[in-house]
């Protein structure tokens, strides 16, 4: 299965619930980007308490943007009833295997991990065997809006899809995310490459009508889907 996956980097409550509300009807999934400025720059609104109290059917991955996850992650699965994967950077200062195997063996929750578009694969070969999701950076973290590829540190479209198809080929089971600049017109190739999640944040809710935008790119997706039937079964 293929999947649009809308991203939320908010800045509080108010624009949290504006955010899921909008897209709630036509998605599956939701990334909440959580950033406290110990890994990358930037902070996000991410309270796990009042994120409960919010209702909701549709399921939520964290990605953690931070130098310490596991608190953040065990207030989540305390609170937020919907909350499945959680998806940890490799450019954290921290073992990414003991933190991984903590997540999924302790915590019972889904667990990813993200690579930013500068960092090779070889960087977690150690862990892509225990993971169930990777997720490809094709920015640098910590804003929403920015040009695919990464121009500023040196990344491109190019050795995006080639990451993605390098993984790809390494463990066909794999569910692969792409998360940054996405748009309408990247998604075919990206597709084609071989990744299932494309997480989307400015191209959605900075357009006038996120919920229609969402439902544009789900159509799109859908026609893929017609022309290759061989995507639906990743």
């Amino acid at each position: 299965m293929i999947e649009i996956v809308p991203a939320l980097l908010v800045e509080s409550e108010k624009e949290f619930e504006a955010c899921l509300r909008a897209v709630e009807k036509g998605c599956r999934l939701i990334q909440v980007d959580v950033l406290d400025g110990t890994l990358f720059p930037n902070t996000t609104w991410f309270d796990a308490e009042r994120v409960g109290a919010i209702k909701t059917d549709v399921e939520i991955e964290l990605h953690l943007m931070v130098e310490n996850p596991i608190p953040i992650i065990e207030a989540w699965k305390k609170y937020v009833p919907t909350f499945k994967r959680a998806i940890v950077h490799a450019e954290m200062h921290r073992p990414t295997g003991a933190v991984t195997g903590f997540i999924k063996d302790e915590l019972k929750l889904e667990i990813g991990v993200a690579l930013n578009p500068e960092s090779p694969l070889k960087e977690i070969e150690e862990v892509l065997h225990q993971v169930n999701q990777l997720t490809i950076m094709s920015v640098h973290p910590g804003r929403q809006g920015q040009t695919f590829g990464d121009p500023e540190h040196g990344g491109s479209l190019e050795s995006i899809l080639e990451k993605i198809a390098q993984a790809r080929a390494h463990r066909p089971d794999l569910v692969i995310e792409v998360d940054g600049g996405v748009t309408a017109e990247l998604i075919p190739a990206l597709v084609k490459a071989g990744a299932n999640r494309l997480c989307v944040g400015g191209a959605i809710f900075k357009s006038k009508d996120p919920g229609g935008t969402l439902k544009e790119m789900n159509q799109q997706l859908y026609e893929i889907s017609l022309s290759n039937p061989g995507s639906r079964r990743r």
